[in-house]
């Protein structure tokens, strides 16, 4: 493995800046902290730029703003590997996410190698060799790091940063361009934030409140969100969701009430009490009632649609030479038909259209599934 360098100064990440945008492309990873916090805490950024492999520190009080600068330049391509929880933070503090994006995840399914591969996994294919995963559960926020910590940060962009051409290598134009495009769609969808007032149309059990109840879970996941963005907590910190909703079917009205809630914390109770009795106050003064929704599975035609669009998935990945898994998966297509069934219209101008109707997926597939929602149910 090359050897690396630990940045822990604003002069060392400017030249290292200048150097990295003059190479074909980064390998690019991050370490963070997310256990009892809302906010994910980064604690390293591993980037490999053709013969230079640096670790970033930014609990050294590095300024980032070159590197983020660095990263938001349309011709600094970027390679990452299975990079859902990087995107979050790279939009948390970038305030937005690089756009030229090469997913080697995405890219090895499309290749052939299974829909979900392992970084660990890749790196086996095309190295044979086994990458040590023993620190994966490190404290990314102490310091000093131990110099195994360090090794292991390094090798995620020392392998992924060789690996990226030869999996390139294998790709047909068509694929490579679909790969692009899933990448791109990939980072899209971890900067998209759903508006509040919404958030009840994706809790997976409210289809058990009536339309009062959808009311109280719609505030009280607003309540919700606020209090763990505002406190830096994990919402499961705030209320579970199972808390959620016995507080929406029961709508309690006093403290004592309250402290009958299934496993709601009496530190939430004590220092959130008072605006989680206000939220539900309002949900029980609204007189616009969301529409009452139901179990998916249970909606009257549902299997014949379901079966319906699994085989216009089928049709296409057969098309396309790849695994239906990779064009959808049950979870995309209940998407699809939870949109089309029980998503308000009011809501669809807020809220982004499922998979299946955007990129690639759209362009193949908009078309056979508007003709199969227009049959009768």
């Amino acid at each position: 493995m090359l050897p690396y360098q630990v940045i822990t100064s604003n002069a060392e990440l400017l030249a290292f800046c200048e150097h990295a945008r003059h190479v074909p492309y980064l390998a690019l990873d991050t370490e963070f902290v997310r256990n009892r916090t809302y906010y994910a805490r980064l604690g390293l950024v591993q980037v490999r730029a053709a013969d230079q492999l640096v670790l970033i520190d930014p609990v050294a009080g590095l300024d980032l703003e070159p590197f983020w600068e660095l990263l938001k330049d349309p011709n600094v391509h970027i390679v990452i590997h299975a990079g859902g929880e990087d995107y979050e933070i790279l939009a948390q503090h970038m305030g937005q996410i690089p756009t030229h994006i090469f997913d080697t995840q995405i890219g090895a399914a499309f290749a052939g190698h299974g829909e979900a591969l392992g970084y660990a996994a890749l790196v086996k294919h095309y190295t044979d060799i086994e990458v040590d995963k023993s620190q994966s559960r490190t404290d990314w926020m102490q310091r000093p790091l131990a110099p195994e910590q360090l090794d292991y940060a390094a090798a995620d962009v020392f392998y992924l940063h060789d690996i990226y051409p030869r999996l390139r290598s294998e790709l047909s134009a068509e694929k490579l361009e679909l790969v692009e495009a899933e990448s791109a769609l990939q980072v899209a969808k971890r900067g998209e934030q759903t508006p509040t007032k919404w958030l009840y149309l994706f809790f997976g059990n409210a289809w058990q409140c009536n339309r009062q109840q959808l009311a109280v879970l719609r505030e009280l996941m607003g309540w919700r969100l606020d209090r763990a963005k505002k406190s830096d907590i994990p919402l499961g910190f705030v209320a579970k969701d199972h808390t959620l909703l016995e507080l929406a079917r029961r709508m309690p009205e006093t403290t004592g009430q309250l402290r009958g809630i299934t496993d709601l914390s009496p530190m939430t109770i004590r220092y959130a009490g008072d605006d989680l009795l206000a939220a539900i106050r309002q949900g029980k003064a609204a007189t616009e009632l969301p529409a009452q929704l139901e179990r998916l599975t249970d909606m009257r035609g549902y299997k014949p649609v379901f079966n319906a669009i699994k085989q216009q998935i089928t049709a296409l990945a057969k098309e396309l030479g790849i695994e239906p898994g990779m064009v959808a998966s049950r979870r995309q297509i209940n998407d699809v038909i939870h949109w089309q069934w029980q998503v308000p219209n009011e809501a669809k101008s807020d809220l982004s259209s499922p998979d299946l109707y955007v990129g690639w997926r759209g362009a193949k597939l908009s078309t056979h599934l508007d003709a199969i929602f227009k049959r009768d149910r």
